[in-house]
């Protein structure tokens, strides 16, 4: 199969669609296939000379990040991903909040955001399944087909009365405060 076609229609693709495209060439050229050893990397490049014609230089030192993580420890592994994929407004105010108010119920957390219904981790699980290829190896207990994706980030209580309870892993503590976060001594 040639990468001809891909590349041809780089220039007409979407934003969302180039990132979904340079996304699966970084996983194909970090993992080391060799039927992608050539083609992930013209991909790549390609992607790069248009971000570049288009004034989007930072694609560069997102490759280099996607590297890191190979060798990347549970904090780092964080910070690159919130690094690459940086937290929108919302999502930073999702993390302030747990960050704020360890030991939550959803309620609660949904209550402090301002939003209605247990919207809370619904939300801060998308968060975590964006972030996904780049938080997944962060420990092989976190993630398995059955586990949600906010498992990645959180942990979960259920307290005496039976509800569950929100609080950050210490790594991601360690890691949102490396971010700029504020985080409770």
């Amino acid at each position: 199969m040639s990468i001809e076609p891909t590349l041809a229609k780089i220039p007409t693709m979407t934003a969302d669609q180039r990132k979904v495209l340079r996304t699966n060439a970084e996983a194909k050229l970090a993992s080391g296939d060799p039927k992608w050893a050539a083609d992930a990397p013209r991909v790549l490049a390609a992607l790069d000379v248009f971000d570049e014609e288009q004034g989007h230089v930072a694609s560069q030192q997102r490759a280099i990040k996607v590297a890191d993580l190979k060798d990347a420890t549970a904090v780092e592994r964080i910070v690159l991903a919130f690094e690459i994929e940086p937290a929108t407004q919302a999502e930073e105010k999702m993390i302030q909040i747990l960050l704020d108010h360890p030991g939550s119920t959803a309620t609660q957390l949904t209550d402090l955001h301002g939003w209605v219904g247990d919207a809370w981790d619904l939300q801060y699980g998308g968060m975590c399944a964006r972030r996904q290829e780049y938080l997944w190896p962060l420990e092989p207990s976190v993630r398995t087909e059955e586990a949600p994706n906010i498992d990645m980030l959180t942990i979960k209580t259920r307290g005496e009365d039976g509800v569950l309870r929100y609080a950050n892993r210490p790594e991601a503590v360690e890691a949102f405060k490396l971010l700029g976060f504020r985080v409770r001594s």
